[in-house]
């Protein structure tokens, strides 16, 4: 039990490479992103499946991957099997592939029937706000001004589904303002849930909890975290069938 609460997170695994950079993309989290991308091109008037899937693939190559190894680079959360030399080809190497995406569907959408100078000036301004959380978030920019709730929820949630409404529609509208703030909602729930239980992991485990008048109760770590785990990890089942089903929905009926 003790190690289990020693790697800070329930789909955490240690003692390899390979283990760390499983660990180190917190699929279940990133499929929460590309939840979020799925729902955007799904309520949108208009869906381009090809632009959908370059959408999917930047978010994991910039979030999923990219992010994830530049906060590993800055705060040693997760272990010492990837080297710092490594960790930097895994930041590097995915953005390079994200802002390659996103130029080339800013070119598409440039010449595009339904499109022009000014929404190619508008997905560039998205890429160029996901670029800046990337890093303003991961590596404490500004004494960690932007490493908080606010910041992950508008970098994790609101964009992914704006950006993936934005390069279908070429629009923004009110309804997909106020959808993509609940989607941020969700976000939130998720990374205090998070961050809840990791702390608890980190520690040692919890034997008793002391009430004001003096009485005591036994509580291990696990009976503690269990049920906001339980909800942690319902939050991703939900958001990830349900990006999944709206897009078959809107494929298939």
């Amino acid at each position: 039990m003790v190690d289990q609460q020693m790697q800070g997170a329930w789909y955490a695994k240690r003692g390899s490479k390979a283990g760390e950079l499983y660990t180190l993309m917190h699929l279940p989290y990133t499929s929460m992103v590309l939840a979020y991308v799925l729902i955007g091109a799904a309520v949108s008037p208009v869906l381009y499946p090809a632009r959908l899937l370059l959408t999917l693939a930047a978010y994991f190559l910039g979030l999923g991957l990219s992010a994830h190894a530049l906060n590993e680079l800055y705060a040693r959360h997760w272990g010492d099997a990837l080297t710092p030399r490594e960790l930097k080809a895994i930041f590097l190497a995915p953005l390079i592939g994200a802002l390659t995406i996103g130029g080339y569907g800013a070119y598409v959408l440039y010449h595009s029937s339904r499109a022009g100078l000014t929404e190619t000036i508008g997905l560039l301004v998205f890429i160029a706000l996901e670029t800046f959380f990337l890093f303003a978030y991961n590596t404490g920019f500004s004494n960690g001004r932007f490493h908080n709730d606010i910041s992950f929820a508008i970098s994790w949630a609101a964009l992914p589904f704006m950006v993936s409404y934005f390069v279908n529609t070429a629009s923004i509208t009110l309804s997909a303002i106020l959808m993509a703030t609940g989607l941020a909602a969700t976000a939130g729930i998720e990374i205090n849930l998070s961050r809840w239980c990791k702390d608890f992991r980190r520690k040692n485990n919890l034997s008793e909890l002391q009430f004001e008048d003096g009485t005591r109760a036994e509580l291990s770590t696990y009976n503690l975290i269990q049920r906001p785990e339980k909800a942690l990890k319902l939050i991703v089942v939900a958001v990830d069938l349900m990006g999944v089903g709206l897009v078959l929905w809107r494929l298939i009926g």
